[in-house]
């Protein structure tokens, strides 16, 4: 008799045990393609000069390199956008200090994935994508990875200038190291 009721109770921590898997399986499954889902639409950041930016189509998480609609992001840029006819390319043209203009051309984004390049732009669903380094770096903007899914472009015009200072170890420390971080400066003297 006793046997019997271990027994059953027995069954009825495994089948217990097997629905605590069987559930908790099915919800990270759910949990996985919904925060993959949201890391292609939502989650991803990026501002320009501390103002966000915003596209009416998303950008797009590729072998873990975001691409972002080309021809906004331009605009934002104060670029200019060129398809030169016949052309597997497209131009961008602008600048801070002097007008230049650069050609992107056009991939196919199953080679890029498949030789670990992404150089140029791609043309997925009708929309024009390009990764926002590819676009801004050309023309003197700063591009800094902020996490894994926010970035932020500066101009150099509103970036600190550059120094370098010794810190109480006396270890050369260059501003352009702790950019995008947290970082205070406390500047003293005696004279």
């Amino acid at each position: 008799m006793i046997i019997a009721i271990l027994a059953s109770k027995l069954r009825s921590i495994t089948a217990f045990v097997m629905l605590v898997v069987g559930l908790s399986c099915a919800v990270g499954l759910q949990v996985g393609v919904t925060e993959e889902e949201n890391m292609n639409k939502k989650d991803f950041q990026i501002s320009i000069d501390a103002q966000p930016v915003t596209f009416a189509a998303p950008p797009i998480l590729k072998d873990d390199n975001w691409f972002v609609p080309l021809e906004p992001f331009a605009k934002q840029l104060g670029l200019k956008v060129e398809y030169p006819e016949g052309a597997k390319m497209v131009v961008l043209c602008g600048g801070v200090a002097s007008e230049i203009c650069v050609p992107l051309e056009f991939q196919d984004i199953a080679l890029q994935a498949s030789i670990g390049l992404h150089k140029g732009v791609v043309d997925i669903g009708g929309v024009t994508y390009v990764q926002p380094a590819r676009a801004a770096e050309p023309f003197g903007f700063e591009v800094y990875e902020v996490s894994a899914n926010r970035l932020e472009v500066i101009q150099p015009m509103h970036l600190a200038p550059e120094f370098t200072l010794p810190d109480l170890e006396r270890t050369p420390k260059r501003l352009r190291d702790f950019r995008g971080k947290k970082t205070l400066l406390y500047v003293w003297g005696s004279w």
